[in-house]
């Protein structure tokens, strides 16, 4: 069958825009270039968020965001070809199929290249819900490829579990995000403007999620707001997604036509989440990522799983109770689930910031061992 016009179209683009991320350049600075496969440059802040974290890890390597377009046309190998180092980024990627394919090609292109990650997810092999449905087949075809990687880093202990079923050793780092040092401006005390405990509140647009209906989840979590509004807290919305600060938006307006007053959503960049971030006594986060930037300032997290990776995350922090599935979720649950998190708040700041310093180092050495692992082509 003959391609559409438009699946050419976006094939042109995609090697235009390989040709662009990955120009020919004098030897010099061949030598230092990374591929970086993952996502980055969508509107998701998380994603963003782990690019710069390798950036600021790896100073003095170009860490090239490799483009994400499905299909490659023919020419894109030649650009391919330019990278100096392959890098497995940040984000749940191992056992997706479309990096596979991703890697795979980069592999093939650049077989002597050095093959690094810095701190990697891993999807679950009990969720199989929507996209995720055939996790299972993929494990045959990523083992070989992560055994040529000079060692795994994963984000957290499901991550390691899931790639110890596959025959491979790993060892858990983190999440790379956890490396950024804090962008708010103005007093770095973080103090909150009153007596009143603030709840940072995080949820949004996702593909697939526990129990797979996310209308009741929506309606559970706006009608939990408004109980908790009602005892007395002030909640503000944290968005991490442009798409996710249309949603919130909308669920702000929908909370004051209930008469419910909250706060946000805060602007989509890591100045202004960190900002909304250091008001909150805790934060309630479905998105991991709202999670992973909040426990690096220090704030306890308390997670709504959709998928398992944020379960992993918390368990990486030691915060491995603090998470409620959004198939178990009631209004009731999550109030209770909220109150007892504040109650904990105080007492929890600082066996958390000593884990997420634990993570910070380890991250740092991680990326010492990669700098090693690619120094033998700078």
């Amino acid at each position: 069958m003959r391609p559409s016009a438009r699946a050419l179209l976006a094939s042109a683009r995609s090697t235009g825009q390989l040709w662009r991320s990955f120009p020919p350049a004098p030897n010099s600075t061949a030598r230092h270039r990374v591929a970086y496969v993952g996502w980055s440059g969508n509107g998701n802040l998380g994603d963003d968020a782990m690019i710069a974290a390798h950036r600021r890890l790896l100073p003095g390597w170009d860490v090239t965001q490799v483009p994400n377009h499905g299909g490659f046309a023919p020419l894109s190998g030649a650009a391919l070809r330019r990278v100096a180092v392959i890098c497995l980024g940040g984000g749940t990627l191992v056992l997706n199929g479309h990096f596979r394919e991703t890697l795979e090609r980069l592999m093939r292109a650049a077989p002597d290249a050095p093959r690094v990650m810095l701190g990697v997810g891993v999807e679950d092999l009990e969720f199989r819900e929507g996209r995720r449905a055939a996790v299972l087949s993929e494990v045959a075809t990523w083992r070989p490829l992560l055994t040529e990687f000079e060692q795994v880093r994963v984000r957290g202990p499901l991550s390691q579990r899931t790639v110890a079923s596959m025959g491979l050793d790993s060892v858990v780092v983190g999440d790379p995000a956890i490396a950024l040092p804090d962008q708010s401006p103005g007093d770095p005390t973080g103090q909150r403007p009153s007596d009143r405990a603030r709840i940072g509140v995080n949820f949004g647009v996702t593909d697939d999620l526990w129990g797979g209906d996310h209308a009741a989840f929506r309606s559970t979590v706006v009608a939990a707001i408004g109980r908790l509004v009602g005892a007395g807290h002030d909640v503000a919305l944290l968005a991490t997604t442009v798409q996710d600060r249309v949603h919130l938006s909308e669920v702000a307006r929908e909370c004051s036509a209930a008469g419910v007053t909250v706060a946000g959503p805060n602007s989509v960049g890591l100045a202004a989440l960190d900002t909304a971030l250091k008001r909150c006594s805790v934060v309630v986060g479905e998105k991991l990522h709202a999670l992973v930037l909040a426990a690096r300032l220090g704030i306890p997290t308390l997670a709504l799983e959709y998928r398992p990776k944020c379960r992993d995350f918390q368990l990486s922090v030691g915060r491995g109770d603090w998470v409620l599935r959004t198939d178990d979720l009631t209004v009731e649950a999550l109030v209770d689930f909220v109150t007892a998190g504040l109650a904990a708040a105080e007492e929890d700041r600082a066996e958390l910031r000593r884990s997420v310093e634990d993570l910070g180092l380890r991250l740092e050495r991680a990326a010492e061992s990669m700098r090693l692992a690619m120094g033998r082509v700078a």
